[in-house]
């Protein structure tokens, strides 16, 4: 009785081709408008380049040799080429500046430990090749003057400060959890996902509707029939499970066969996190449809709203607002289905370790069973006057 039930479900719910396409169409409508729109932002994809300036060749300039061969070295060719100069006249530089050649003028002014500035820096307009000269050149004059203070208390100190700025070192370390390459993109793909996860509360809704016999027709035929509620029900989400899966996996193929986008090489821990989104998402549609009252219409709006808000703090709209959530009210993290999708796929795709990972797919698991019990004992309490 219950393969019956099932299979009869399972051909009724792909029939319904209005759910059918909010659930899989959409998605994959959505993951394409996203690809033509971030894929050129991959951080992995760009290359820095160096930051073109031009020196104003003045007197200053000429005599400042520390200066010179402090950009000669940040002009070296190389991969820790950080600036690109020209030398040239003041008319001449101002020219470049204005036609967008260079991002920057820079001018050497009065010697250092006098009271005007070492060196000067003229933009057009803000950004962040200007930002980089500046701090460069903010280095460059603080470092400067430092120097200059200590030779003038004690001129025996000069070799040994030269020594020790030759030979820079730094007491920080760079700590990567994984071999992973950092991309902010994938946030929006992984919220994506974890939204298709959640749009299986559509089919949920649709079991709901369709057991109800003050809801609709159907319900009403299926409420006189003589099997268990309890068969029915569990038919019904199994169905509703196996299309909201399938419909997952079809937009996973098509983001990594043909958008190529890559969520790493644990496609085990991957599926896993799709099907416990998608148990969490159908159980979200029974609860909404069992305990929310009012007809279709008004069931159907609150489950558009609640899915949209869950996605939107997941990161779909803004990537974001999910490590705002997590700074400012780490336990909505903890309670949204969407949310606790995308950070599963964030400690798969930065950790190397599955602790993270298996406490998302825990939580999901628990506010599945929540959400399922609450909807099974609440219809199971419904009773209907015979007419």
């Amino acid at each position: 009785m219950f393969m019956h039930v099932f299979s009869y479900r399972l051909r009724c719910l792909v029939r319904d081709k209005q759910t059918v396409f909010w659930t899989l169409i959409f998605s994959l409508l959505l993951a394409t408008l996203f690809y033509f729109a971030f894929a050129h932002l991959t951080t992995e994809r760009e290359r820095f380049e160096p930051v073109k300036a031009v020196v104003v060749n003045n007197q200053a300039y000429r005599e400042n040799a520390g200066f010179r061969q402090v950009l000669e070295f940040l002009s070296k060719p190389g991969e820790n080429q950080i600036l690109e100069i020209a030398v040239t006249d003041e008319h001449e530089a101002e020219r470049l500046l204005e036609d967008g050649v260079v991002f920057g003028i820079i001018t050497v002014g009065e010697p250092i430990g006098t009271a005007g500035e070492p060196v000067g820096l003229t933009v057009k307009q803000p950004g962040i090749n200007q930002s980089i000269l500046k701090a460069v050149l903010d280095e460059y004059a603080q470092t400067s003057k430092t120097v200059a203070g200590i030779v003038a208390k004690n001129p025996d100190a000069a070799r040994q400060l030269i020594g020790e700025l030759e030979n820079r070192q730094s007491y920080t370390e760079q700590v990567s959890f994984s071999d992973a390459m950092p991309d902010t993109m994938l946030g929006f793909f992984y919220a994506l996902i974890a939204m298709a996860c959640i749009y299986s509360s559509f089919w949920g809704l649709r079991n709901t509707v369709d057991v109800q016999p003050d809801l609709s027709a159907r319900g009403a035929r299926r409420s006189v029939a003589p099997t268990h509620k309890l068969k029915v029900v569990i038919a019904d989400a199994a169905a509703a499970l196996v299309v909201s899966f399938t419909e997952v996996l079809i937009l996973l193929a098509y983001l990594a066969l043909v958008l190529q986008i890559s969520f790493g090489n644990q496609l085990g821990y991957v599926l896993l996190t799709c099907l416990a989104g998608c148990i969490a998402g159908v159980s979200l549609g029974n609860f909404i449809g069992t305990v929310v009252r009012g007809n279709e219409g008004v069931k159907t709006g609150i489950l558009i709203g609640t899915s949209m808000a869950m996605s939107f703090l997941a990161g779909l709209m803004w990537v974001d607002i999910k490590h705002t959530i997590d700074l400012k009210a780490p336990v909505l993290s903890y309670i949204n289905p969407a949310a606790l999708v995308t950070d599963a796929f964030y400690s798969l795709y930065v950790f190397d370790t599955h602790r993270r990972f298996f406490t998302n797919i825990g939580m999901l698991c628990l506010i599945s069973v929540v959400m399922c019990t609450a909807s099974f004992m609440r219809l199971r309490r419904e009773r209907y006057a015979s007419i």
